[in-house]
């Protein structure tokens, strides 16, 4: 915070260098990502962990160890007995299930692993009883339908819509090859979503459901109006008060009249025996117009000035009204009876906005950028319009509708809405207008020009994200259409009570490390198997994962003060420009107790770039949930990584990946990777951890 503030004071004194404002940007997005860390855990979130900590019954084998599975040309219901009694479980048949021969051989894989090769290679499936004991089912639609077991969930929608999210679900979820369709029905008034399905498939609505109902990003637009009208008019000349001269013949009266007609000449009736006396001029009357001597020169400025600051989320319309209403009137006949020819007309009044109208639309994209869908008006009322004997308001208008992109704070500038009126008019005697200077003095000149110019200044400000996890933009596996569920076969094997393990004497040098714990990923090179993607976590780009036996507690040796090792794996010693991506993964080994990470990479950002910072799975071990902070400094080359289990009191142990960087080569030279950082248990308390030091890579 005091960095921050020094980085506004700074801009305050030099508001055009770009480098304290991006720096402003940075810090305050930072600042904003840990007070998310930060924040506690929601009532629902407790509840939702709680409920995915109690799921249907699940196998507890005696033995975890891998194991060897040959066979050859043997009896599969043999095969199967054989199988379970490797791990103490219990083998039980349906009356329909036909036996076979079958020929298998598998090496260093589980129990579970095991099971399920060898029943998706015979269309058969089975069914958790209890913890010691699997029924084995013929796979078809009828037997799905018969033995899996049916669940009703609701789920509580927080932000997006759920008619829209039922839609989806409708749409991903309804295969045909399903024994029994997914039922799926939106509320409305409570925006929840309540499903019938077999217990694999709720698994999966959840985990859309999750990637659907984030958050909106909610935006402050700074804007700042400046409207300036100007009006300027010059009046000069001779005006005379008519161009023309009124002869009249009265030899008997005066014409000119009396009283409000004084002055103008009205031929009057006379006897044609006067004319028999004799005409003179005195009988003749001419009526010559006024002049009047004309000087006026006015002009007026007028300003409007606005800053307001808005606020609102993606998708929703904001709206900036600066002006008057004015009532325009509406007209509807309506017949007075039915059938009638006389109509009694219902006049009505509407209010249209006249000023400056601002309509925005806008919406954050993944990348940070705002989008805004804008419509920017500015109209004035015009001239009375005399309709029908009525007098009606007119209106001038100019309207710009345009689509902006632009970065957080980041400034645009929209100008041009200039309007310019000049009127000139010149008013005298014929001839006279042509002579370049009497047509100035003996003519009059009316000159008029009105200006109005408007300027906007906009500034939009990301005040809150999506919050988009890992999860988030991770893939859903969700095996095949006959057999649904999370990463292939439903994971109906517990993982084991991790033991707290005994302080063991500091090593004088670290140990390799203990076995990978079932399910969770190891960087490349590590142990072999069947690579397998791990339940509810998404494939991170050069590792595999490896579902092996679970680190014996006993085993496990941890460097330092009992938190672990952390080591980068870069995938060779050599990056070429053009080629990759590069994943380098982060894994951590020998682990005891850990509930919070806090990791700095550093790089040579002239050879290297970062095009992604993924989460791994191991801080997620146990349903936790896990909080994923990462933020890159491309010019420092810096990746910062904090990751938090919330809500866990126990901390996690052993083996697996904590998050895998992706590298993008972009220049020649040495870029070496380094990684330091700590660690906490539940209460806080800190953790030792050892680092395997620089990794020398070369970008060739």
């Amino acid at each position: 915070e005091d960095a921050l503030r020094e980085y506004r004071r700074a801009s305050e004194y030099d508001p055009t260098n770009r480098q304290i404002a991006g720096k402003v940007l940075e810090m305050e997005r930072r600042l904003r990502d840990l007070a998310e860390a930060a924040r506690p855990t929601t009532t629902i979130q407790q509840l939702r962990q709680a409920a995915r900590q109690s799921p249907e019954p699940l196998l507890n084998p005696a033995s975890r160890e891998p194991i060897d599975v040959v066979f050859n040309n043997a009896s599969l219901r043999d095969i199967l007995n054989s199988l379970g009694m490797s791990a103490g479980i219990n083998v039980t048949f349906e009356r329909d299930y036909a036996d076979r021969s079958y020929t298998i051989q598998l090496r260093g894989v589980t129990f579970e692993q095991a099971l399920n090769q060898i029943l998706a290679a015979n269309q058969l499936f089975y069914k958790v009883i209890n913890e010691r004991t699997i029924m084995v089912i013929p796979d078809n639609a009828q037997k799905r339908a018969l033995y899996e077991e049916q669940v009703i969930r609701t789920f509580f929608i927080s932000h997006a819509d759920a008619t829209e999210v039922a839609q989806i679900l409708n749409g991903v979820i309804r295969i045909p090859a399903l024994a029994v369709a997914p039922q799926i029905v939106a509320n409305k008034t409570n925006n929840t979503i309540t499903v019938r399905a077999s217990a694999n498939i709720v698994q999966i609505i959840e985990r859309v459901v999750e990637q659907n109902d984030n958050p909106k990003a909610e935006i402050v637009i700074d804007v700042q109006i400046l409207e300036v009208n100007r009006s300027r008019a010059k009046q000069f000349g001779i005006d005379l008060s008519g161009f023309a001269i009124n002869g009249a013949f009265s030899p008997e009266t005066d014409p000119r009249g009396t009283g409000d007609n004084a002055g103008t000449l009205t031929a009057q009736p006379f006897n044609l025996n006067t004319v028999s006396r004799g005409i003179s001029t005195a009988d003749f009357y001419l009526s010559v117009p006024s002049a009047v001597v004309r000087f006026l020169e006015t002009d007026s400025e007028t300003r409007l000035i606005a800053k307001p600051q808005l606020r609102g989320a993606e998708g929703q319309q904001i709206t900036l009204n600066l002006g008057d209403q004015i009532p325009v009137p509406a007209t509807v006949f309506t017949p007075v009876a039915q059938g009638g020819a006389n109509f009694n007309p219902l006049t009505s009044f509407n209010y249209k906005d006249v000023g400056v109208n601002v309509q925005m639309t806008p919406r954050v994209t993944i990348e940070g950028d705002i989008i805004m869908d804008m419509t920017v008006e500015n109209s004035t009322r015009g001239q009375d319009v005399n309709i029908a004997g009525q007098n009606l308001p007119s209106f001038g208008s100019r309207r710009v509708q345009t689509r902006l992109r632009l970065r957080d704070g980041e400034s645009n500038l929209l100008a041009g809405l200039l309007r310019e009126e000049e009127r000139r008019s010149m008013r005298g005697i014929p001839g006279l207008l042509k002579i370049p200077v009497l047509r100035s003095i003996l003519a009059a000149n009316d000159n008029e020009i009105r200006q109005t110019d408007i300027i906007m200044l906009l500034t939009p400000r990301i005040v809150r994200t999506q919050e988009l996890t890992a999860s988030d933009v991770s893939p859903i596996f969700i095996g095949s259409q006959q057999s649904l569920g999370l990463g292939g076969p439903p994971p109906l094997i517990a993982a084991p009570v991790p033991v707290e393990p005994p302080e063991p004497a500091v090593p004088a040098a670290p140990p390799p490390a203990p076995a990978p714990a079932a399910g969770q990923p190891v960087a490349p090179g590590g142990a072999g198997g069947v690579p397998i993607v791990p339940p509810g976590s998404g494939q991170i780009p050069g590792t595999t994962t490896v579902p092996a036996a679970p680190a014996q507690p006993q085993a496990l040796a941890p460097t330092g003060a009992a938190g672990g090792q952390i080591l980068l794996s870069p995938p060779g010693p050599e990056f070429r420009v053009g080629a990759g991506p590069y994943t380098v993964p982060v894994s951590i080994s020998g682990a005891s107790q850990v509930s919070s990470v806090t990791l700095t990479i550093t790089f040579n950002p002239a050879a290297l770039r970062v095009r992604a910072v993924q989460e791994g799975s191991f801080m997620r071990t146990g349903g936790v949930v896990a909080t994923f902070t990462q933020q890159v400094d491309a010019a420092t080359g810096r990746v910062d990584v904090v990751i938090v289990r919330t809500g866990d009191p126990t901390g996690v142990a052993g083996t697996g990946l904590l998050g895998a960087i992706v590298f993008d080569a972009v220049g020649g030279g040495p870029a070496n990777l380094s990684v330091t950082g700590s660690a906490a248990g539940p209460r806080g308390t800190p953790v030792g951890l050892q680092f395997g030091g620089v990794q020398a890579v070369t970008v060739r």
